[in-house]
């Protein structure tokens, strides 16, 4: 046979093996490299997800002092014995007795985003002084309170020696989380 041929020949079957044989395979491999940059790319963004949010819980631990503070003056709760208890701790330390007491759900109007309003209508009796005082411990107080009405009587106490004491009534707000 003449050389020219065997080469052809030679020469077709390479070129027809790497047509059917390493071509497929160089295109198989191009593509997994392209899938593997995609996934690449997804991890980075992921990994990146996964840094803003261990960035987020860093922040919000760094200010859970600040939350708390805020769910103590604001609970998310209706916690009525809580309210009770407080306005019966500062009347007493303030020196005023509580005569009564009752608390409702304030009606909405609809300026609320986020809260609930709690009436509270109380009476304390005590002298003026006493009473001054207790407005500052309430001010003083964690818990959010919002006096919108005072109306005070006097009158006149058979015991302790004759002394003029005053009925105050109270109406105030507290608030809680929706």
């Amino acid at each position: 046979m003449n050389r020219t041929l065997i080469a052809s020949i030679v020469f077709a079957a390479g070129a027809f093996a790497f047509f059917v044989l390493v071509l497929p395979e160089f295109t198989s491999i191009e593509n997994a490299r392209a899938a593997l940059q995609v996934r690449q790319s997804l991890i980075e963004e992921k990994n990146a997800e996964l840094k803003n949010v261990a960035e987020l819980d860093g922040q919000y631990k760094a200010r859970q002092a600040g939350i708390d503070k805020i769910t103590t003056f604001m609970p998310e709760q209706k916690r009525v014995d809580q309210i009770v208890s407080s306005i019966q701790q500062i009347a007493n330390q303030a020196g005023l007795s509580l005569a009564d007491m009752t608390t409702a759900a304030a009606a909405e109007t609809g300026e609320e985003a986020g809260y609930k309003k709690i009436f509270v209508d109380f009476t304390v009796i005590g002298q003026y002084p006493s009473f001054v005082n207790f407005l500052k411990l309430l001010e003083q107080n964690l818990r959010l309170y919002d006096i919108f009405g005072i109306i005070g009587s006097l009158t006149t106490s058979t015991t302790g020696g004759g002394q003029n004491m005053v009925n105050f009534s109270v109406k105030l707000n507290a608030y809680n989380l929706k």
